[in-house]
């Protein structure tokens, strides 16, 4: 498979996709502007937070 043609010519899903792309950049734009103006509040908590994810449990290994 010719990797580099199949990135650089494009996906007959792009047509599709992108008024969702569009759609995306829009409420994304919107929501750091609504934090960048103090429209929208951060929450902070008195006690450290940890965020772990991408947590598997099995089956997620190949054989070798």
């Amino acid at each position: 498979m010719d990797w580099q043609r199949l990135w650089y010519d494009g996906s007959p899903w792009a047509p599709l996709l992108t008024p969702a792309a569009g759609l995306y950049r829009t409420l994304t734009g919107l929501r750091r502007f609504a934090y960048r103006s103090g429209l929208a509040h951060v929450h902070r908590l008195p006690v450290p937070v940890v965020v772990v994810g991408n947590l598997t449990a099995g089956g997620t290994g190949k054989t070798p």
